[in-house]
């Protein structure tokens, strides 16, 4: 019958892990995807990848495509079976150059507002949707940096690890003793009632709000395009006009954008200088987003409370980072997207529902049969 062609919509390092696993061995783009992710022993997640289509019984003819950009998608679409997808617009006019073989469009995430619903209905070409382990990580990640803030965890840790120089004569004997806060840690906040506003309402800040308003706090978002009243109401968030006045209002900003030249230290000494003075910045998108010197002054004048990174511009962080010398910055290592298997996963999952459709059988999330 002639392999089945798997048709990527652009060239994302997720797709090349995918690509190497289907053609069963990586293209030089693959290898740096891989290294990438993993570092310089990669040999483990290759082998991985490249078994993977024989354990979830897809393993002959399957052969990965990546698109270079939306010009290529449209010449290469007529001959693809599968459709992988991320944020590239699948419209109703390339779905027709596609209609007659395309069986299936598998959206990379579970924001599936790229493609025309209706068209593939109309071309009974299905569609379906699938969530990421990693977007998960990104909010748990979030909350825990804004928790970590909040309670002034690093303080705690630090004066409890500091008794091990301690010489006040305390030694692990006699009857038990309590002291409350005896670390006198200071700066303890509730976030339950707080503002966080976030930069951004896409997949992970959807999925940060959700874990945000849990805890009882009040959802502020800044996006270009507002976002329709049913997502607002999932956890009753409140549309910000203006980067500047959601920065004025929120208690905790987290950036959630991606980077480009529009994005670019779009955090910047104005936009701090809107901050209120016992509010926290939280980036977790990419380090270009913030202006670090901008942020370093602000910081070192104490006019904000503290940051909590995961990005920098320079990773690993140079050992000459200004902001490695302050005692208000809670530090972790890009490392929001949690591990490494997190990803092999997500390729597993979109390989897996594409060899149900292939198979005959219901794939997962389903929102055009």
């Amino acid at each position: 019958m002639g392999e089945k062609v798997i048709l990527f919509s652009e060239d994302d390092t997720m797709f090349r892990l995918m690509e190497t696993a289907l053609n069963g061995e990586p293209s030089e783009r693959a290898l740096d995807a891989l290294h990438y992710f993993f570092g310089d022993t990669i040999k483990t997640e290759l082998d991985y990848l490249v078994s993977l289509p024989s354990k979830i019984d897809m393993s002959a003819g399957f052969r990965a495509v990546i698109c270079s950009g939306e010009d290529e998608l449209e010449s290469l679409i007529s001959d693809a079976d599968y459709l992988v997808c991320e944020r590239t617009r699948i419209g109703r006019r390339l779905m027709v150059k596609g209609a007659g073989k395309l069986k299936m469009i598998q959206k990379f995430g579970g924001d599936y507002r790229n493609i025309d619903l209706a068209a593939a209905k109309d071309l009974r070409i299905s569609v379906s949707y699938m969530p990421r382990v990693s977007t998960r990580s990104v909010a748990e990640h979030v909350m825990a940096l804004i928790l970590s803030l909040s309670r002034n965890l690093i303080f705690a840790h630090c004066a409890a690890k500091n008794r091990k120089n301690a010489t006040d004569g305390l030694k692990s004997e006699g009857p038990s003793r309590t002291k409350f806060n005896w670390g006198n840690v200071p700066n303890i906040r509730l976030v339950h009632g707080k503002k966080l506003g976030l930069v951004g309402f896409g997949e992970n800040a959807k999925e940060t709000a959700k874990l945000a308003f849990g805890l009882g706090m009040e959802i502020l978002y800044y996006k270009r395009n507002r976002v329709s009243a049913d997502e607002e109401q999932i956890v009753d968030a409140r549309f910000i006009g203006t980067l500047k006045e959601l920065v004025q209002q929120a208690d905790f900003v987290s950036i959630h954008v991606p980077y480009n030249s529009s994005t670019e230290k779009m955090f910047d000494q104005e936009i701090f200088s809107e901050m209120k003075a016992d509010s926290f910045l939280i980036s977790g998108s990419r380090g270009g987003i913030v202006d670090e010197n901008a942020l370093i002054k602000v910081l070192s004048e104490k006019k904000i409370a503290g940051a909590a990174l995961d990005v920098y511009r320079w990773e690993p962080v140079p050992s000459d980072c200004p902001l490695l010398d302050l005692d208000n910055v809670v530090w972790t290592t890009h490392n929001g997207g949690g591990a490494g298997e997190f990803l092999l996963q997500e390729c597993c999952d979109v390989l897996v529902n594409i060899g149900s459709k292939e198979r005959g059988e219901a794939p997962k999330y389903l929102v055009v049969e």
